[in-house]
């Protein structure tokens, strides 16, 4: 790594310091878990960042390798995390209403998942029901 390269990666590294110390929050769907930092201003404009990682519930180890059962958690993160980003109010309305119909939509799909395959509206024509 040459000096510049150094001096570029610490200025990076002590901008991220300074600017991302503290997460502005933490959401998870399943086993997965996140934190969210928000950082800029009104006038620069606002950046949102994460990371993720696996949580194991039998002894708390964190890992960032994943399992084929985990990307439903994927999907569920997903909507949880364009749901609460549109909620925080600091994007342009465009960017707002994407987030929001992204979150209905994967929302939809995980309701539409869990439903029952062979579930059938309730009738109430008794000669339905007989």
């Amino acid at each position: 790594m040459t000096k510049n390269t150094r001096d570029q990666f610490s200025g990076s590294s002590q901008l991220h310091q300074r600017t991302m110390c503290r997460p502005y929050c933490s959401l998870g769907a399943g086993n997965l878990t996140s934190f969210l930092w928000k950082s800029g201003d009104a006038d620069s404009g606002w950046r949102y960042r994460f990371n993720l990682f696996r949580l194991a519930a039998q002894n708390g180890r964190v890992s960032q390798l994943f399992r084929p059962a985990d990307l439903m958690d994927f999907v569920k993160f997903a909507q949880v995390m364009a749901a609460v980003i549109a909620d925080d109010g600091c994007l342009s309305p465009v960017e707002r209403g994407d987030l929001r119909r992204l979150a209905t939509e994967l929302d939809e799909l995980l309701t539409r998942r869990t439903e029952p395959t062979n579930a059938h509206p309730a009738s109430s024509n008794p000669e339905e029901l007989h």
